[in-house]
């Protein structure tokens, strides 16, 4: 019996030294736990950053297609002006040469 004995105060001993190791463990597992819920709030949270990244990108695209719209109404517009202008010098030059044209004819009419 002394060998039984001796056994069991060899698992005793065993047990006392494994149950501060078990009490780490369960404290770890606890913490891995609790790291994992923070990871998937973390993750959910990157996704809808994600979300909102793309939804960013789609509006400076459209953003871009508007400003270059604008960018083609302007030119379009700096050419409209400046044939309108254009004409309306000819058209003032035209009037001024016919201008000066009735007043030669009208100096070189014998009075």
């Amino acid at each position: 019996m002394s060998d039984n004995k001796l056994l069991n105060q060899i698992g005793d001993l065993i047990d006392a030294k494994l149950d501060p190791i078990k009490k780490d463990l369960k404290g770890i597992k606890q913490q891995l736990n609790a790291v994992e819920t923070k990871v998937g709030v973390i993750e959910t949270k990157v996704g809808v950053i994600e979300t909102k990244v793309g939804t960013i990108e789609t509006k400076v695209d459209t953003l871009d297609m508007k400003i270059e719209i604008v960018n083609k109404r302007i030119d379009q517009s700096q050419e409209e002006t400046i044939d309108a202008l254009s004409e309306l010098i000819n058209a003032g030059y035209n009037l001024h040469e016919k201008r000066i044209k009735k007043i030669e004819k009208q100096l070189l009419q014998p009075s």
